[in-house]
């Protein structure tokens, strides 16, 4: 039986949860203080006793395990302030109610965050485990007259957080989703970067959720599959625009591709001497080929090419083997046969319409 990485072709798959962009940042080593303090301890003595209310009671949520710190990944948690969920005040009774949050604990205006989400754009990366404090602001609110009312103590509690290791691979965290590694591009598209085990069939989905979001999956990388022994049939999703110079290069069990909708560009030997290739249809949407895209894959005999937009081909990329025929649509066939010819084919090659 095969095995198959990325069962879904065109659906979504799941990875680590929560990521909103635009939400505040902390950089590594922001905290270098060698103390931290337990969580939710004060960094005052102004607590309101009497009352049994003390800004030391308010919880946080979402901080307490490990949290990984992947490129673009940000963290939701949550503040409850003590008091505030006493839903039948009395007059004198106290709460406390969350302001900002800040790394610092006595914080700039630019060290202010008043979104409950943390994280970092390029990611954190340590060997082990280490330990930030965060300081979460409260406004004390007294019940008066019928009415909370605010004075004007605001006190810091002080919490911690764990980044947990990350090792950075190549300049960019790579993403395990399905058996298939990924790494973000930019805002909307991720690229294939490899396999994180064997497989057989390998289906590239369309989209993919990192970190609670959805990503198109736009790009195969350079030399992601080059060399792969196991791979006998490979399926692109349709958000699939670019495969990379060598992406699939020397596959010598590689017997048959399906391409998606929207491939534009084949990089240069991306499909180079897979020996065992078979018959295949390049799509409406190819415009570029790159030199050697195909070159010697014995095995090939007929290449349907159903491109409309067709207007580069490198030198040798059809060089497939002697024997190949390419079919070519009629009424693009004197340019596309004037075109293929001139990135040096056999001469035995032969083009036929359809």
């Amino acid at each position: 039986m095969k095995k198959i990485a990325a069962m879904v072709l065109a659906g979504v798959l799941a990875a680590v949860p929560v990521s909103t962009t635009g939400a505040a940042e902390f950089q590594d080593g922001a905290d270098t203080q060698n103390f931290i303090w337990a969580a939710g301890e004060e960094t005052s003595t102004d607590t309101d006793e009497s009352k049994g209310v003390s800004a030391n009671d308010s919880v946080v949520e979402g901080l307490d395990k490990p949290l990984v710190f992947y490129p673009n990944t940000y963290y939701k948690f949550n503040v409850t302030g003590a008091g505030t969920q006493n839903t039948n005040p009395v007059e004198g009774d106290v709460r406390w109610t969350p302001l900002y949050w800040s790394l610092s604990l006595k914080p700039q205006e630019s060290d202010i965050h008043r979104k409950w989400e943390i994280g970092s754009a390029k990611g954190i990366y340590t060997k082990v485990e280490r330990a930030y404090n965060i300081y979460i602001f409260f406004q004390r609110e007294e019940y008066t007259g019928g009415i909370w009312e605010k004075n004007d103590i605001v006190q810091p509690v002080r919490y911690q957080f764990n980044a947990a290791p990350l090792t950075e691979q190549d300049g960019s965290y790579k993403y395990l989703i399905g058996g298939i590694g990924y790494k973000i591009l930019n805002e909307r598209e991720v690229s294939v970067t490899g396999l994180a085990a064997e497989y057989n069939v390998i289906q590239i989905p369309a989209t993919v959720v990192i970190n609670d979001k959805v990503y198109k999956v736009t790009t195969i990388d350079k030399n992601a599959f080059s060399g792969n022994k196991e791979i006998t049939d490979v399926i692109f999703g349709n958000n699939v625009t670019t495969i990379g110079k060598y992406a699939f290069s020397q596959c010598p069990n590689l017997r048959n591709i399906r391409f998606g909708s929207r491939v534009k560009r084949i990089g240069s030997n991306a499909f180079a001497q897979c020996t065992k290739l078979r018959n295949f249809i390049l799509p409406a949407s190819v415009r570029h080929i790159d030199a050697r895209a195909f070159y010697q894959c014995p095995a090939v005999k007929v290449i349907r090419i159903n491109s409309t937009a067709l207007n580069y081909v490198g030198k040798k990329a059809f060089a497939v083997n002697k024997t190949v025929t390419i079919r070519l649509p009629e009424k693009l066939f004197a340019r596309y046969q004037k075109l293929i010819k001139a990135s040096n084919v056999y001469s035995k090659t032969r083009f036929v319409k359809y």
